[in-house]
C-alpha cells in the first residue's frame, strides 16, 4: 500500500505481529499497523479498523502508549479531520496524516506543505500576529506599503517594519518593489491558506487576566463569550468578559483582583481594535477564536469552529 505525505510517496508495509507484542488486546483488534519510512525516519502508521473516530486527546494518550512498546513515532492515518479536529491534533501533539493534504509531523516537515527554514522564528511577535490578522479581515486592498500600515495601525514605522520581516521568515506574506522602487506587503497565500498555514505561530492574544467587581472606564472591547453569542446563537452571560492592549491598562487606575470578580478583564498582547471593522465595541473574530480555542466547553468549540468556517474568506 502507497501513501502520498505532502507529494511524497511513501510504502505502508503491515507490521509483523513480534513487533506488536506488549500491546493489549483492545489496543490489537482496534487498530491497523504499518511501517514506513519517510525521509529516512521509520513511521508507525495506526488506522481504526472499523473506520471509527476518536477524539485528539484519546489519541494523543495512545499514541504513547505504542510509542513505548515499539519504540518509533506513531502517526494517526485519516481519511480526513476539519480544521478543527486539526487544529486539536496539534495541540495534543498527535502526529497525523490525511490523504495529500495535510500532514503534521513537526521533527520531519513542517506542517501544511510549509518546509521550515533554518534559524526561522518559531512564533509570531504579538505586532506580527496583528498585522497579519488585519490582512486577514480587511477586504478593501490586498496590497499594503509600509508607511500605509502606520496611518492605519497603532504602531510605529519600525515596529510594522520588523513584524513584516517575522511574517516573511515564516513565509506568510511578501514583499515586491513596485515601479517606482516602493516595497509592498501582501499575504503569500489566499486569505484562507494563510490562516491555516498560520496555526503553528498563532498564539492566544490574552496576556493577562483580573477581575472587577464593576465596570471600568477605559478602552475596553467585548470578548470571551458575551463576543462569540455576538457573532453566534451562543447564550451571553450576565456579565461582559473586557479585553484591553497592556498598553492601555493602567495598574494604579484600576481596582482589579486576580482571583475573582463580576467582569472579567483580558490584558492583550496587541490592540484589541482593528480599524477596518465597523464595530469597534466587539473584538475581531480572528482574535476572538484565539483567545478561546482551549476552551473546554463543547458548546464554545462548535461555535467557534462555525465562527471560522463562515468568515468571507474572498476579497
Amino acid at each position: 500500500m502507497v501513501i502520498s505525505i505532502l507529494g511524497v510517496r511513501a510504502e505502508l508495509v503491515p507490521m509483523q505481529r513480534n513487533r506488536l507484542k506488549g500491546l493489549n488486546a483492545d489496543l490489537l483488534l482496534r487498530f491497523a499497523y504499518y511501517t514506513a519510512v519517510f525521509n529516512c525516519k521509520d513511521l508507525c502508521f495506526i488506522r481504526m479498523k472499523d473506520g471509527s473516530s476518536l477524539s485528539p486527546f484519546k489519541y494523543g494518550n495512545i499514541a504513547r502508549q505504542i510509542e513505548t512498546v515499539i519504540d518509533m513515532p506513531v502517526v494517526v492515518l485519516a481519511e480526513s479531520l476539519s480544521y478543527r479536529e486539526r487544529e486539536r491534533f496539534i495541540g495534543q501533539g498527535v502526529y497525523f496524516v490525511v490523504s495529500d493534504k495535510y500532514a503534521f509531523l513537526p521533527s520531519l516537515v513542517a506542517n501544511v506543505r510549509v518546509k521550515e527554514k533554518k534559524r526561522q522564528p518559531s512564533a509570531l511577535t504579538p505586532a506580527a500576529q496583528y498585522l497579519l490578522l488585519y490582512c486577514l479581515l480587511e477586504n478593501s486592498r490586498k496590497v499594503f506599503t509600509i508607511r500605509q500600515m502606520e496611518t492605519l495601525l497603532p504602531y510605529n514605522y519600525l515596529a510594522i517594519a520588523r513584524a513584516v520581516v517575522n511574517l516573511e521568515n515564516l513565509q506568510l506574506c511578501k514583499t515586491v518593489k513596485d515601479d517606482s522602487g516602493m516595497k509592498t506587503v501582501s499575504l503569500e497565500h489566499d486569505k484562507r491558506e494563510s490562516w491555516d498555514k498560520a496555526q503553528t505561530y498563532l498564539s492566544s492574544p490574552v496576556k493577562k487576566v483580573v477581575y472587577m467587581d464593576s465596570r471600568a472606564e477605559g478602552n475596553f472591547r467585548i470578548g470571551g463569550i458575551n463576543a462569540l453569542s455576538h457573532y453566534s446563537r451562543l447564550n451571553p452571560e450576565q456579565y461582559d468578559t473586557l479585553a484591553i492592549w497592556d498598553r492601555d491598562f493602567t495598574e494604579l487606575s484600576l481596582r482589579y483582583n486576580e482571583v475573582e470578580g463580576n467582569y472579567k478583564i483580558e490584558i492583550w498582547k496587541y490592540p484589541v481594535s482593528m480599524p477596518c471593522l465597523l464595530n469597534e465595541k466587539i473584538v475581531d473574530k480572528l482574535s476572538l477564536y484565539l483567545s478561546l480555542k482551549n476552551e473546554p466547553d463543547a458548546r464554545v468549540e462548535k461555535e467557534l469552529e462555525k465562527l471560522i468556517e463562515n468568515i468571507k474568506w474572498h476579497f
